[in-house]
């Protein structure tokens, strides 16, 4: 049972990865593709590492989870922030 809940829990994941790079190619400026990719691949990830660990159930893929969870929800708005501040230095000098 805890497998088939953890199933779930990657795919949901899989689908909001997905939904983020449809939003790559959809939206036109660049403050909303990176809102789209900070913000839904990082909850993708979640659901994605919260569905192994449910999976798996073994202690070191919980701990590896929660570690590779605290990297990417401290990095990702770092890296847009910097993409973003970037950005706005290439199109100032122009």
């Amino acid at each position: 049972m805890i497998g088939i809940i953890g199933n779930i829990f990657i795919l949901l994941g899989c689908l909001f990865v997905f939904i983020a790079a449809l939003g790559i190619l959809r939206f036109t400026d660049l403050h909303s593709r990176l809102h789209a990719t900070t913000k839904a691949t990082s909850f993708g990830l979640l659901l994605i590492l919260i569905g192994v660990s449910l999976h798996y159930l073994a202690i070191m893929v919980i701990v590896k989870s929660v570690l590779i969870l605290l990297f990417i929800y401290l990095t990702a708005p770092l890296a847009a922030h910097s993409i973003s501040h970037s950005s706005k230095k290439n199109t100032s000098e122009e």
